[in-house]
């Protein structure tokens, strides 16, 4: 049976522990936040990040890092929807097909473009990075990409590895959920439409 001043030691030690993990950890993620990735012009809705997380990880990829730092923004399943090796491009195999530049391997530029013509997109989307044996997801919550639309971005990575430099990145990996698809109007229904809208001005302003 452990004694009064035992105790207290253990439970003094555990909390050094805890501290000194999350003085760690801190000091890990450093000046990292949503703004560091951007698409068509704006910082991503929210940040998370896990160390000795990799979200390129198994044959779906690994999104335990984000699941539930993002779970107020959506209920769907994720899906990986495309991944790339810093020395090789993305597969591009579905609808959304995406690229990715380096101008420092801290640093670069990103792209997603809709490949379809007839259907635009909206879903939440997640771009992911692994560096330094430490992951980072950002989520652009229901973001709309229009049939044929691409969207420019960038990323930089900010958090530092266990030498305390911030680390080049190994491998970026992109994961969607709540995808919706809506057809674009054919011009003939376009023009029905807008004829529609036109008639039902014309009767309210007869009725005033």
């Amino acid at each position: 049976m452990k004694t009064l001043v035992q105790r207290i030691s253990a439970g003094v030690a555990a909390t050094l522990a805890s501290v000194a993990l999350a003085a760690s950890a801190q000091a890990a993620i450093g000046d990292a936040s949503a703004t560091d990735v951007t698409l068509a012009g704006q910082p991503a809705d929210a940040f998370a990040y896990a160390d000795g997380w990799n979200p390129h990880a198994g044959p779906s990829g690994d999104t335990s890092g984000f699941d539930s730092a993002f779970a107020g923004y959506g209920s769907g399943a994720w899906q990986l929807l495309d991944r790339a090796e810093r020395w090789s491009g993305f597969q591009n195999t579905g609808q959304l097909n995406f690229s990715l530049t380096e101008t420092t391997g801290t640093t670069g530029e990103w792209s997603v473009t809709n490949t379809s013509a007839t259907m635009n997109m909206t879903l939440d989307l997640v771009f992911a990075i692994h560096a330094g044996g430490r992951g980072g997801a950002w989520l652009f919550d229901d973001q709309m990409i229009q049939a044929g639309q691409t969207l420019d971005g960038t990323w930089q990575i900010l958090w530092t590895n266990v030498g305390g430099n911030v680390p080049d990145f190994s491998n970026v990996t992109i994961f969607g959920r709540d995808i919706v698809l809506t057809p674009i109007p054919e011009p003939a229904e376009y023009a029905m439409l807008v004829a529609g809208l036109g008639l039902l001005s014309l009767r309210s302003r007869a009725k005033r």
